[in-house]
């Protein structure tokens, strides 16, 4: 079995002790660190070169669940095992959501089960490690490939403008209705690369950046961002005063952006919006209103799939990314989206954004 290096936090002597010898006498190749404290655990973790750490769920002063997220603040892909008392699932559970990779009870502690759940924390850690490169990987890939494919897109645009703009009167009307159809489509493909650049880049944003953020202020600034939108169609947009919540500003910008886009497209006649919000225990709840054409019933779930339309693209321009960016959005912020039944006409849109990230 390879040599591996733990790092022990747990302020109970006795349980140290257990744990050390099981090990030792087992696995006698590994090295163990000790820490009675979490400041102490972490000092030595910046010290020494740990494989895992095994965390203990009740520590003075604070627990584990304080110290994990300092843990995995500084080191991301260290495998965390949590250790907890016996028959503790809740503590399991928020372990879990916190970054550790596994959890043993002490009742009961074995040599077997404490391997295993050493090795498989590692396991499991070394797979995300490789999952998150790739996915860089394919970031850089697909950014390089946006501009490589915009450069043609935007040539072609103003090519077509060029010549319709100098030669026009030159051109049979049936040659310029269909130069006036390449610049829209090559717009449109633009466009299209620049949502699918956006989708692709929504995982890799760190929760490090989530922060207190006004939702007023961010529906406001999604309304300037849509003014010129707003404006053509004489929209009305009404919303009071929103909560504060913890979240990362520029995609609940981005958030509301495409929702009341949406709304102002599928609207064929001067669009009025609504935007409320309540709360609860867990999560923030909002939604938006609208007097458009509606989502069929049969159709509210799929409505979220990439690149799915309704309508064609003929009918009402777009991407057929906006609702599946807003939920990835709503995803990263450990909520949900869907549309929900109006009693009048139009759509509703519900999402849920969960407190205290």
């Amino acid at each position: 079995m390879d040599a591996k290096t733990l790092l022990l936090i747990d302020d109970c002597e006795d349980d140290r002790y257990l744990i050390k010898r099981l090990i030792r006498e087992h696995s006698p190749k590994w090295s163990i660190q000790e820490a009675e404290t979490g400041e102490y655990g972490l000092q030595i973790l910046h010290e020494v070169k740990i494989d895992a750490i095994l965390l203990d769920y009740s520590l003075p002063g604070s627990d584990g669940l304080y110290t994990l997220p300092q843990i995995k603040q500084s080191h991301p892909f260290i495998p965390v095992v949590m250790l907890t008392g016996q028959g503790n699932e809740k503590v399991a559970v928020e372990s879990i959501k916190k970054g550790a990779s596994d959890y043993i009870s002490k009742g009961g502690l074995t040599h077997y089960a404490l391997i295993k759940a050493v090795n498989n924390a590692i396991e499991s850690t070394q797979l995300q490690q490789k999952i998150e490169e790739q996915n860089k990987e394919l970031s850089q890939f697909a950014h390089v490939l946006a501009h490589d494919l915009k450069q043609p897109a935007n040539a072609i645009f103003k090519m077509g403008q060029l010549i319709t703009t100098k030669f026009a009167k030159d051109i049979p009307q049936e040659a310029l209705n269909k130069l006036h159809l390449l610049t829209e489509s090559s717009m449109q493909m633009y466009q299209l690369i620049d949502a699918l650049v956006s989708y692709t880049q929504l995982d890799l944003q760190s929760e490090h950046l989530i922060e207190s953020t006004d939702v007023t202020s961010c529906v406001e600034l999604a309304l300037t961002n849509l003014a010129a939108e707003v404006n053509r169609s004489n929209a009305a947009v009404r919303f009071g005063s929103l909560p504060t919540i913890s979240a990362i500003p520029c995609f609940i910008v981005q958030l509301f952006q495409i929702l009341i886009e949406n709304s102002l497209k599928y609207c064929e006649k001067k669009p009025d919006l609504t935007i409320c919000h309540q709360s609860d225990e867990t999560h923030w709840h909002f939604s938006i209103q609208d007097n458009g054409i509606g989502v069929p019933t049969e159709y509210r779930e799929k409505a979220f799939d990439p690149l799915f339309r309704l309508h064609s693209a003929e009918t009402y321009q777009g991407s057929g990314l906006g609702l599946a960016t807003a939920k990835r959005i709503v995803n990263k912020h450990d909520g949900v989206i869907y549309f929900a039944d109006c009693e009048n006409e139009g759509s509703k849109l519900n999402f849920t954004i969960k407190k205290c990230l």
